[in-house]
């Protein structure tokens, strides 16, 4: 910059305006001091409460809010809210904060208005007297340069223009402006045709003149009445309001640039040297620091070293002075130079910026370093011994990639793979292990269901999202081969029916495969080894360990004593396992043991081998030996589940129906796990005990063996009375679902047994209503082929009540009465309804109608509770649910309503031929649906949710399918859609589900989803479906309205305190601007829109930054803004370099004339390449944030890498540095 600069003679000039800080008035607080580029060490309060959240922030008494800049969570890794601020701030001493590498935009006190002052302080929130540390003026002190410039003679004229030639990555002069204020009305902004005006208005309040042209001329005179600020935007420089959010962009690319170092080293020797006075600055009339001219002071600008502010712009500036008259030659070598100069700065940033791609595994396979391993595989159980099997088996797994693991059940086989699992974690720190299992019963084994459903997980870890079943194993293997770390695969307990697809077994080095089976038959060409049991070696060992009861019990007994109980367990784990922990929990004798172990076996029936028995007996004998009566009970109802993960409040809740009584669970939890009877694993939470309780099929198989047919149909019928109260459909809310998960495999298991069916008719809605919440939730993991069997039986069931197959009037009038019939019969479903448990979110709702509603409904959702019946009438007092006379008319109506709704949804997650197939018997059952819900309000004036839902996402979503149907069709179908979801944001009716109200009339989720339904409505319609440019034209218009409409209704649900401050924003409002922004660069992309029509480019960036001002976004619609805007500079970039130019050159107007003068030939302009640095800093934000936290937003990555793509494309295009230049640079 030295020699350019030299060569046209020109003064640089960087301003740096605005800080962190904001009018607070007269701050107090200790002053405390620290010199630019050191740290400083900022005490907390005393007092601290490490179970409590630490705020560090800045106080704005001004204003009554403050900023918090970082916060400590128990348990979690400190946050620091703002870019600037990274790797500066620590925690010292537990919550001492300290400032590295100390800026003067960490100075409480705003250089440019002393006025302006912030402190600093920790503190602690709390709902009363909240925990405050004492507040520190933070000072720091830096060298400064002053220039102040005084007037030499009146009318002496100056020629200013503001050209980017530096790292500020700035623009050209036709974007610089010089802003300027006067205390009283005057003509100057007049003279000047150029000149906008802002408060034009005749009046004495300051005028505000913004000179637009690309110089600028200022008399002496004209500067006496203004206070003159130049300022120069960067394309980041969006809001003119320097404090704005919106020019974060331009501090992000100067944090760690030097160059105001240089610029500012520059300008104090050129003016000291007197070089300046050559070009109209007569050095005895600018001062710099403490040399005073004689004048009064006008101008004063204020340069400091730069750093990035969270909240405050830098607004960098190259201030050229034009030469006049002979130095016009001079002036244009000087600018080319300059102007290459920066041109090769600008290059080599952007060769910068790319080299980052290399290192996101979401654009490329990752180098090992940054891989993290992924696994679903426990450990083995506690007490495990590492027997000969074991060892055996790492040995075969050194001999290949695969291993079939054949044994008896009991055998170990499980424990060993797991075993071997926790030795491969060590040996490959990133490895992927990835468990199938859990099977419902020891019959049925590892099923396809279960191996894809377990395969999706898995790809999810990826990214990969919504693979077809063929794609799906290919994909996952595709991943892991492309991974420098190996990777572990089990497939457990495996028949002959499982069907692992083949892509999980091919061949390969770095993924290695695990199959364990009882049966020797599966006809996999893959090596094999059998599990043969303890040895004599592993007996003594695993029985004589070294702990105070193992010595006491078994130090003294023979060897042979011991072999021969072993022997009763034919050597296997299980069984020798049961009998170790018997008697250490009873301090029985090896022969004492031998004796009740006989007596019990000899009572176990059926044709098993006498090992087996002798298992059944271990089993049985610590039940009924060493259990509680209760807690008996409560191990017998996991026979009928699925053998893991099993919660203990299901089995509690269980006892308590069936016999009334209350067991105790932690009594429960220490018997099982003494006696080798369960695996335990959870805690208890807050709001329901996490607890949960994993049984081994044989314990299962030996309590069912034991279990006669009255206590099997007591448990079955208790069962379905608590899935009833805890497995809801609704699956919005964190608590179900958490409860979901984890009671969906045990509800399957309860309704696949044999016996199901023989429930009596009153427990038949029950069951329906359970078939139907397992379809939805398949429907929701995008796996609608386990969908069908649930979904056909809830069908099935209410089939079975009222038949389906006739007119809708019938079918409602029958439902109505059997409904009434059913009630009065004790129907299990409907009285259930009664104390069903309620969410957090279903009190939330119910609070917004009645603000006087106990806090005891609150406290019963967060705990899990159903209600009580004292609790449910209070809800039917205020109106808030139905009575009992409503839900008997109703519920059998809203069942089959909501039943066929679920049913008919499945086709919007077919793909194909499937979906086209199912679209008949969709429209039926919702058409049905819709109309059952519709005759309850009419006839009984009950409005239920299915009314609704069967519209907003069933008949309208049905209306959008195009298939088969012509252009004309679609289009008319679309706009009916459009016309529905109006209707539906008017509909102000409260609505409710399951006898509760769900659902009130001013519901802004509501209104907000049916917004941007219609406006993506338009969206198709425009893009695929308008056949004329006047009709797209028409569609564009009417998208717009329905857009602006969307957004108006988002940001009337902005809250605000008293003083202004947003404290909520709705979740929904950065997607709204994001979708606004996206169509205008979507309809950019299509040729529907030019760039030059109204500035779409400049409004779709407007949008992406509304997005990224709301406080709360989140990660995801963060990095869609960030991909916009990243996609509008590109689009930018694009748009100038397919400007006609003449021969290729990049010209800018001189001073006093029209002349163009030729700059810099056949290279990109600045403003391209600061277009193209823009768009790779927004696309690097994107992808860092899809890298870390959204992987499995498949889609989204793809557009991302091919937007990422186009701009590296553009950059490659680019020339090369020149070797002289690069020097220079």
């Amino acid at each position: 910059m030295r020699g350019a600069a030299a060569k046209c003679t020109c003064i640089v000039l960087s301003l740096l305006v605005s800080s962190l800080f904001v009018r607070t008035g007269n701050a107090t607080g200790t002053e405390v001091f620290g010199e630019e580029g050191g740290y400083v060490d900022l005490p907390c309060a005393p007092a601290y409460d490490p179970t409590n959240n630490l705020h560090w922030q800045v106080i704005q008494r001004g204003t009554g809010s403050n900023i918090i800049f970082l916060v400590k969570e128990p348990g979690k890794d400190v946050e620091i809210r703002y870019t600037r601020l990274a790797g500066r701030l620590s925690l010292r001493d537990s919550n001492n904060l300290r400032i590295s590498n100390l800026n003067r935009d960490d100075d409480s006190v705003d250089s440019t208005d002393p006025h302006f002052v912030g402190t600093y302080r920790c503190s602690q929130p709390q709902e009363e007297d909240p925990l405050e540390g004492d507040q520190f003026i933070l000072r720091v002190r830096r060298e400064e340069v002053t220039l102040q410039s005084t007037l030499p003679a009146s009318n002496t004229t100056y020629h200013i223009c503001v050209v980017a030639q530096n790292r500020l990555n700035s623009t050209r002069c036709d974007d610089a402006y010089i802003q300027a204020t006067t205390d009283k009305k005057n003509d100057e902004c007049a003279q000047k045709p150029s000149t906008s005006h802002v408060n034009s208005e005749a009046s004495d309040k300051p005028e505000v003149c913004r000179v637009v042209r690309n110089y600028v001329l200022i008399t002496t005179d004209s500067v006496a009445s203004f206070n003159a600020t130049i300022r120069l935007p960067n394309d980041a420089f969006i809001s003119p309001d320097p404090n704005h959010r919106e020019n974060q962009g331009l501090v992000d690319r100067i944090i760690d640039s030097q160059e105001i170092k240089s610029v500012k080293a520059d300008l104090v020797s050129k003016v000291r040297s007197g070089d300046l006075t050559g070009i109209d600055v007569d050095i005895n009339y600018l001062r710099i620091d403490d040399e005073s001219p004689q004048g009064p002071d006008i101008v004063a600008i204020v340069l400091s070293s730069i750093a990035a502010a969270g909240v405050a712009l830098i607004a960098g500036v190259a201030a050229y002075l034009f030469c006049r008259g002979s130095a016009k030659n001079t002036y244009i070598e000087g600018v080319k130079d300059t102007i290459e100069m920066a041109l090769g700065l600008d290059l080599n940033k952007l060769k910068e910026l790319t080299k980052g791609d290399a290192n996101l595994s979401i654009l490329l396979p990752p180098p090992a370093a940054t891989e993290k391993p992924i696994s679903n595989v426990r450990l083995p159980d506690t007490g495990f011994h590492d027997s000969t099997d074991c060892k055996n088996i790492v040995a075969k797994a050194g001999e290949g990639n695969s291993l079939v693991i054949i044994g008896s059940t009991g055998s170990g086989k499980t424990q060993g793979v797991l075993a071997y699992a926790k030795g491969f974690a060590e040996k490959n720190a990133n490895a992927i292990m990835w468990f199938f299992g859990r099977s419902e019963n020891e019959e049925k084994g590892l099923t396809k269901e279960t191996i894809k459903e377990q395969g999706i997980e898995l790809a999810k870890k990826f990214g990969h999202g919504n693979l077809s079943p063929e794609e799906l194993p290919n994909k996952i293997m595709k991943s892991l081969q492309n991974r420098q770390s190996k990777s572990l695969l089990v497939f457990d307990d495996v028949t002959a029916t499982s069907g692992i697809p083949a892509a999980y077994l091919s061949a390969s080095e770095k993924v290695t495969v695990f199959i364990t089976t009882c049966s020797a038959n599966l006809d996999l060409t893959l090596p094999e080894y059998k599990m043969e049991g303890f040895t004599k070696d592993d007996v003594l060992k695993f029985l004589k360990r070294e702990d105070k009861k193992s010595v006491e019990i078994f130090g003294k007994t023979p060897d042979e004593d011991l072999l021969k109980l072993a022997d009763h367990f034919g050597n296997l784990p299980h069984g020798l396992s049961l009998a170790r922990s018997y008697m250490l929990s009873s301090r029985t004798s090896v022969k004492g043991y031998l004796r009740e172990l006989e007596e019990r076996s000899n009572r176990v029936g059926g044709e098993l081998k006498a090992h087996e028995k002798a298992v059944y007996g271990a089993i049985l004998l610590a039940m009924e030996n060493r259990m509680s009566g209760t807690s008996q009970e409560m191990l017998k109802f996991a026979a009928i589940l699925s053998q893991d993960r099993i919660p203990i409040f299901i089995l509690s809740k269980g006892v308590e129906i069936s016999f009334d009584e209350n067991p105790d669970k932690d009594e429960f939890i220490t018997e099982v796990d003494e006696l080798s009877l369960a695996r335990v694993e959870g805690k208890k939470e807050e709001w329901i005990d996490g607890r949960m309780i994993s049984v081994h099929q044989q314990t299962q198989a030996a309590i069912l063996a034991n279990l006669d047919e009255e206590e099997l149909e007591t448990m079955r019928r208790s069962l379905i009375q608590v899935f009833l109260e805890y497995f809801h459909k609704d699956t919005r809310k964190i608590q179900d679902g958490y409860i979901n998960g984890l009671l969906l495999p045990h509800v399957e298991a309860v309704l696949n047994l044999r016996t199901i069916s023989e429930l009596p008719e009153n427990y038949h809605t029950g069951l329906a209503r359970l078939y139907e919440t397992i379809g939805y939730m398949y429907c929701q993991k995008r796996l609608p082929e386990a969908a069908i069997f649930p979904l056909e039986k809830a069908k099935e069931m209410i089939s079975k009540i009222v038949p389906l197959d006739t007119d809708a009037d019938t079918i409602f009038q029958s439902l109505v009465e059997k409904g009434s019939e059913l009630y009065g019969q004790e129907d299990v479903y409907s009285k259930n309804l009664k104390k069903r448990v309620l969410t957090t979110g279903d009190v939330g709702v119910l609070k917004t109608k009645a603000l006087t509603l106990s806090d005891d409904f609150m406290a019963a959702a967060k705990m899990g509770k159903p209600l009580t019946e004292e609790q449910f009438q209070q809800l039917v007092q205020l109106h808030l649910a139905y009575n009992a006379e409503q839900i008997q008319q109703s519920f059998l109506v809203e069942l089959a309503a909501t039943v066929l709704y679920t049913s008919a949804r499945r086709i919007f997650y077919f793909q194909g031929e499937e979906r086209v197939q199912y679209r008949q018997t969709a429209e039926k059952d919702l058409n049905l649906s819709l109309t059952l819900s519709q005759k309850l309000a009419s006839d009984q004036g009950l409005e239920i949710l299915n009314k609704m839902l069967s519209q907003r996402s069933g008949t309208l979503y049905l209306l959008k399918e195009t298939e088969g149907k012509s252009t004309e069709q679609q289009k008319e179908d679309f706009l009916l859609a459009i016309e529905g979801y109006q209707n539906l944001i008017n509909d102000d009716k409260d609505y409710f589900e399951n006898g509760v109200l769900k659902k009130i009339g001013d519901d802004d989720w509501h209104r907000m989803h049916c917004y941007r339904a219609i406006v993506y409505t338009y969206n198709d319609l425009i893009t695929k479906l308008a056949t004329t440019d006047q009709e797209r034209a028409d569609y564009i218009r009417l998208h717009d309205e329905s857009a602006q409409k969307m957004v108006d209704f988002g940001e009337k649900q902005v809250k605000k305190d008293d003083k202004g401050k947003v404290i909520e924003a709705p979740e929904m409002l950065p997607e709204i601007y994001n979708m606004s922004g996206d169509f205008l660069i979507q309809m950019i992309e299509k040729g529907f829109v030019k760039p030059e029509d109204g500035n779409p480019l400049g409004r779709a960036k407007q949008w992406y930054h509304e997005a990224l001002d709301v406080e709360s976004i989140k990660a995801y619609h963060e990095a869609v803004s960030r991909l916009g805007l990243a996609k509008a500079f590109t689009l930018m970039y694009e748009a100038e370099t397919a400007k006609v130019t003449t021969n290729g050159e990049t010209r800018i107007p001189m001073h006093d004339a029209d002349e163009k003068i030729p700059l810099v030939n056949n290279n990109p302009t600045l403003d391209e390449i600061h277009h193209l640095i823009n768009a790779k800093e927004e696309m690097n934000k994107s992808l860092k944030i899809y890298e870390e936290e959204l992987r499995n937003r498949t889609k989204d990555i793809q557009e991302a890498k091919k937007w990422n793509d186009r701009i590296v494309r553009h950059i490659d295009s680019l020339p090369n540095v020149p070797k002289e230049q690069e020097s220079t640079v």
